[in-house]
Formats: C-alpha cells, sequence, structure tokens
C-alpha cells in the first residue's frame, strides 16, 4: 500500500475552506488508504475514464465504483485501488466547524450515508458538477472579487452535498408499480461501467432482477421516459463529458459509447444537442478548462 503523492498547481484559501488544484502521481495499479483531518470534496478532471473503486474499511463492505465527484469525511478510514496514472484533481477541504454548520451534520455517519460518499452526483451536467467545474474556472482565471466568488461556490456545493447525502436511502421499499431507487442507481452504475456498446433491455431488466416486459413497464411509469431515450441521455452525458475533458479523436469516443460509427455518433449527438461533437469539443476548448 502506498502514500499518495500529488503537486499543488493552484491554490486559494478563504475562511474555513481550502480549494487545491492537485496533479497526483500514482502508480499503476495504486492501492491507498486515507484518512483525512477534515472533509474533503473532490472532482477528478482527466483522465476521466479510468478504473477507480473505493471502501470504508470499517464497514467491511465491497468496493464500489467510484464517481468523478467523491466527497471523503474527517476521521474515517477510506481504501482507493485503481489503475493509477496522473489524474487533475480539484480538491475543497473544509474546517469541521464550517462543515458542520453548513450541512447541519451531527457528526455521525450512517452506513448508507458513507456509500453515497463514493459517488456524489458525479454525472456530467449534474448540480455539483457545474459548480466545481465553475470554481476550477475562477482558480484557473480568477477576477473580481474572486475570494467571495470562491467562497459562495463552496459553500453552496456544501449545501448541493448535504442534500444528496441526506436523501432517501436507496433501499427504500419502491411505490407499488415503479422500480425502487436502488434499481436506478444500479442502472446509472451499470450503464457507466459497459464500454463499447449499449445495453439491451434484457441486460437492463437482469440488473434489476426482473423480467424484459415488466423492466420496461416499470421503467416507463418510474422515469415517464422510454428505456431508449433515457440510455440515449446517458450517453450523450458521456459524450459531452469525454468531449470536453479528453482528447480522445472522435472515432474512439464513438466506439467507446457503442456507436456503429463516428457519422451515426455525430448524427445521434447533433440531433441530442443541436451542435456537431467537433463544435461542442471547440466551445470547451475556448471556455472550459485548458
Amino acid at each position: 500500500m502506498i502514500q499518495p503523492e500529488w503537486a499543488v498547481l493552484l491554490h486559494s484559501r478563504v475562511p474555513g475552506i481550502e480549494v487545491q488544484f492537485r496533479r497526483y502521481n500514482l502508480p499503476k495499479p495504486t492501492d491507498f488508504m486515507v484518512h483525512e483531518d477534515r472533509p474533503i470534496l473532490s472532482m477528478m478532471f482527466v483522465p476521466p475514464v479510468i478504473r477507480r473503486i473505493g471502501r470504508y474499511e470499517n464497514l467491511g463492505s465491497p468496493y464500489h465504483d467510484l464517481g468523478n465527484i467523491v466527497f471523503t469525511p474527517a476521521s474515517v478510514d477510506c481504501r482507493f485501488q485503481g489503475d493509477g496514472g496522473q489524474p487533475l484533481v480539484l480538491s475543497c477541504m473544509f474546517d469541521q466547524t464550517l462543515f458542520d454548520r453548513v450541512t447541519r451534520s451531527d457528526g455521525g455517519w450512517s452506513t448508507h450515508q458513507l456509500l453515497r460518499t463514493l459517488n456524489v452526483g458525479g454525472r456530467a451536467g449534474g448540480a455539483l458538477d457545474l459548480l466545481l467545474r465553475r470554481l476550477a474556472h475562477e482558480l484557473q482565471s480568477p477576477g473580481f472579487a474572486t475570494d467571495t466568488m470562491v467562497e459562495g461556490v463552496c459553500l453552496t456545493a456544501l449545501a448541493e452535498l448535504s442534500r444528496l447525502l441526506g436523501g432517501p436511502s436507496p433501499t427504500d421499499t419502491a411505490p407499488r408499480g415503479k422500480l425502487s431507487v436502488a434499481q436506478l442507481r444500479r442502472l446509472e452504475s451499470y450503464i457507466e461501467e459497459i464500454p463499447g456498446r449499449a445495453p439491451s433491455i434484457s441486460d437492463m431488466a437482469r440488473q434489476c432482477g426482473i423480467g424484459p416486459r415488466r423492466f420496461t413497464t416499470l421503467f416507463r411509469e418510474t422515469t415517464g421516459r422510454t428505456v431508449r431515450h433515457w440510455v440515449e441521455e446517458r450517453r450523450m452525458d458521456k459524450a459531452r463529458h469525454l468531449l470536453a475533458e479528453t482528447a480522445l479523436p472522435m472515432k474512439v469516443i464513438a466506439f467507446d459509447l457503442g456507436f456503429a460509427s463516428q457519422g451515426v455518433f455525430s448524427m445521434a449527438f447533433r440531433r441530442h444537442t443541436g451542435i456537431t461533437p467537433s463544435a461542442y469539443r471547440e466551445n470547451c476548448g475556448r471556455n472550459g478548462l485548458s
């Protein structure tokens, strides 16, 4: 087991909050334990498509896939494994007193809450995703009243985090005639994990432990959308992420998302977003992270 190493590229400090852009240098494969002395909210920017798993040692639970955004509470043992490399990570560290006041935390963490911290709103375009990207931009290009901006964004991120961690348990019983929260979360993780093709209805139904016909009915009753429409939305979320955060060729992205060709991917992306993948990547290059 190693001690993770990183270099601080950018840094900002406001009362009760410290923000760092870190470039990690992790061996391949990597395996390390963390025991933080203050709560940390982190977002990985590049490379986004690597294997990363984590678990809380005291829970005795299996490893879980990590989302792009991870929250690590203070004073708990969390073990991480993965492919290693040199990821760029935005880390927001909060004084415990400030964290408790904003989130109204009582200092105790349930098993349900701890497992949720391994993937807190990491989907591209989600509330935390947008907030942390705005914070990253402010660190790269600080403007007028930058301290106020950093403090405001970080406090808003804490409020959003408290909502995510304080939401209903994924083990809650599903309403009659609908999928449970746990089943929906399992589907979201499954979509993220399978490269190279779009899953079939049978594949997704199997993840929920029910037959394809009943799954199709329950899915529409739960989400108000067809399975096909939902899968396409998830794939387009991932496409936007890959276009914005990597230099992968269009052909590679198309294959990774399960499209038959770059042309088919381009048509689907334009139908969904209104612009071509090339134009989207160009816009991100002008306005996003360098």
